[in-house]
């Protein structure tokens, strides 16, 4: 996009320059032959008044005289009163020796007329020259155009390069996103929209927690219920023997649709947050160790990591990245040392993560908002959220998460 906007830019300002180049070259040329004109007629004018005065002295009017007065790119004709014509030309002329083709002006003289011509080449020369500085500025301000077309495509295009990365975050799971802060409408609605669709995603995944949970409670309390009542009857010694046959063929079923009703929420709380965003644990574990190593070596710290357990199992990156990406923020920030990251992906589907540092730091408590930033009370929040549950509350002594498979 940033691309396209800065070429863009600088093919406008390139017509634009053309255009206008176009238009001021027709009219330097006009302005150009009207200056050039007066010039003549000032010129000739000169001649004929210096060839009067000679007349006037006695001299005469001939080649050697019009030599000396003709210019380097000009030619001089005298029409005497009697019929004779001389021709001088100047040492540049290259016209076609013929004044109607040529510019040319006339003036009068006691004795005949003296015609001053020049070259429409004289002209041509002229607005060559400056045609080549008007190239050397407009090829100056494309250049200029093409570095403020940047700076602004830049600007314009940061915005939605930031919301493309968020919808992308959203669409692997993630709800936490970074959105920009705009004063472009359009990356201001986009920003709306996503913040609101993480919004609506988030309390759908409270809302299928808190079902999942009720749901568990109302289906095995009546059925726990019921298995005590049937396992009383056949306890009893006053029940007939077909009534106790009854009732343990009764808990058989029972036990069935309890099986049943704890297979359906477990579906419930495993079912997929994103349909088709699964990855591998491997390929998981091995983006997000690479993007902390990377993190911590800036701080001049080691990261080993770990995938371990089956390693086929997939999950949706979004909740594994935010809740590693809030462990990990808090190990930069409360931990020293080096820094162990393990996966492990269990046989009933969960995912454990470990995070450990070799020491403690000392620095000072994280603030947003006026209020301590507290990112492993944000890592339990997340992780209750999603039916999970986090132990330890400082990574010097290792932080657990168990994460059911979403």
């Amino acid at each position: 996009m940033r691309e396209r906007l800065t070429a863009a830019f600088v093919l406008l300002t390139v017509v634009l320059l053309l255009a206008g180049g176009v238009v001021r070259s027709f009219v330097l040329r006009d302005l150009i032959r009207e200056q050039e004109s007066s010039h003549l007629h000032q010129e000739v004018e000169l001649v004929a008044a210096i060839a009067d005065d000679r007349l006037a002295a006695g001299g005469v009017v001939d080649e050697a005289f019009l030599q000396s007065v003709v210019g380097d790119e000009a030619r001089i004709q005298y029409d005497s009163g009697h019929g004779e014509t001389l021709v001088a030309h100047g040492d540049e002329y290259v016209g076609t020796d013929d004044p109607d083709q040529d510019m040319s002006a006339t003036a009068s003289t006691a004795s005949g007329t003296v015609t001053l011509s020049q070259s429409d080449q004289v002209i041509q020369d002229i607005i060559g020259r400056d045609l080549g500085s008007l190239l050397a500025l407009f090829l100056l301000i494309a250049v200029v155009a093409g570095i403020v077309g940047f700076v602004i495509a830049s600007a314009l295009s940061a915005p939605f390069q930031r919301l493309a990365v968020a919808a992308g975050n959203l669409g692997r799971g993630r709800f936490d996103l970074e959105l920009p802060q705009t004063r472009i409408p359009e990356a201001r609605a986009i920003s709306n929209a996503l913040r609101t669709s993480a919004l609506q995603l988030e309390d759908r995944v409270h809302r299928e927690r808190d079902f999942a949970e009720h749901a568990s409670h109302v289906m095995k309390t009546p059925l726990t219920a019921l298995r005590l009542e049937l396992e009383d009857l056949t306890l009893r010694d006053d029940v007939p023997e077909d009534v106790k046959q009854a009732a343990t063929r009764s808990l058989d079923a029972v036990d069935s649709v309890s099986a049943v009703a704890t297979e359906l929420v477990e579906l419930s709380r495993r079912g997929s947050l994103v349909a088709g965003a699964e990855l591998p644990l491997v390929d998981l574990a091995t983006q997000l160790a690479q993007r902390w190593a990377d993190r911590l070596a800036v701080r001049s710290r080691t990261l080993t990591a770990a995938a371990e357990g089956n390693l086929a199992l997939t999950y949706t990156p979004g909740p594994v990245e935010h809740v590693t990406d809030l462990l990990l923020a808090d190990v930069v920030r409360r931990g020293s040392g080096a820094v162990r990251l393990v996966f492990h992906g269990e046989d009933g589907g969960h995912l454990r993560i470990h995070v450990e540092s070799a020491g403690r730091a000392d620095l000072p408590v994280e603030e947003h908002g006026g209020e301590p930033l507290d990112r492993i009370a944000q890592a339990r929040s997340v992780v209750g959220a999603l039916g999970g549950r986090v132990t330890g509350d400082h990574p010097a002594s290792g932080v657990d998460v168990l994460l059911p498979r979403r």
